[in-house]
């Protein structure tokens, strides 16, 4: 072999030795946990970030009640419509089938009371709360096993 094959053979290989680290690096350094396989968030804490992972919380105390979307009442700002999500912590486990045998009903009520709220109501911290208290006694007069303890939005988007 002569000097520049040589010379070439040596040059790829450090350009793939450099590549190669380069991949390990961002791998091993990217937001991605692959032990959990659970995406790993910034939250913010005082002046900076820290990273922390996302946590799902499945606890046998709540029941998915599902993705709702719903027209809003027409007074202040006409065309609002809402999209949010609605879990809810129950008071024992043994509400949980009936929660799924009146599901229908149960969304049904969700929605209807949803629809009964103006932007402004709602659009506010304090409307939201107003919101789930409501929204609480309302499904707790369809249930009769058990209490729905809290009502939950783990999404609400307004537009």
């Amino acid at each position: 072999m002569n000097k520049n094959k040589i010379r070439t053979y040596a040059v790829i290989g450090i350009i793939v030795a450099i590549i190669l680290a380069f991949i390990i690096y961002a791998v091993s350094n990217s937001a991605f946990n692959f032990k959990g396989n659970t995406f790993n968030q910034k939250t913010k804490t005082g002046l900076g970030y820290v990273r922390t992972g996302r946590q799902d919380f499945n606890s046998p105390e709540t029941f998915f009640l599902g993705n709702f979307t719903a027209n809003m009442a027409m007074n202040d700002r006409s065309g609002k419509f809402v999209c949010f999500e609605v879990r809810l912590k129950m008071s024992n486990t043994d509400l949980v089938k009936e929660l799924k045998e009146k599901n229908i009903v149960l969304r049904d009520a969700v929605i209807d009371e949803m629809s009964l709220n103006r932007f402004s109501e709602v659009s506010t911290e304090k409307g939201k709360l107003a919101l789930k208290e409501k929204l609480k006694n309302r499904l707790n007069s369809v249930v009769s096993e058990g209490d729905i303890e809290e009502v939950y939005f783990t999404k609400f988007i307004i537009q």
